[in-house]
C-alpha cells in the first residue's frame, strides 16, 4: 500500500526504509518485551501493548483524517 502511493522512481528506497522502519520497531518490541516479562510478567506486557495500541489511535486517526 505504501510503495503503490509513491512514484516509480522512489519505490524501491521507500520501501527499503519501510523495511527497515519496521526490522527495528520489531527488535525493539522483543528487546523490550525481554526486559518486561521477568521483572513483572505477561500481564503487564499485555497491559502496557494495550495502552500503546490505544494511545496510537489517535495518531493514526488523524494521519489518515488528512489526506
Amino acid at each position: 500500500m505504501v510503495t503503490d502511493a509513491v512514484p516509480l522512481a522512489n519505490r524501491a528506497k521507500t520501501q527499503g526504509m519501510m523495511d527497515v522502519s519496521i526490522a527495528v520497531a520489531d527488535a525493539t518490541g522483543g528487546l523490550a518485551s525481554g526486559l518486561v516479562v521477568p521483572a513483572a510478567g505477561c500481564p503487564v506486557l499485555a497491559l502496557v501493548g494495550g495502552l500503546v495500541s490505544l494511545a496510537l489511535l489517535p495518531v493514526i486517526t488523524a494521519t489518515t483524517r488528512s489526506r
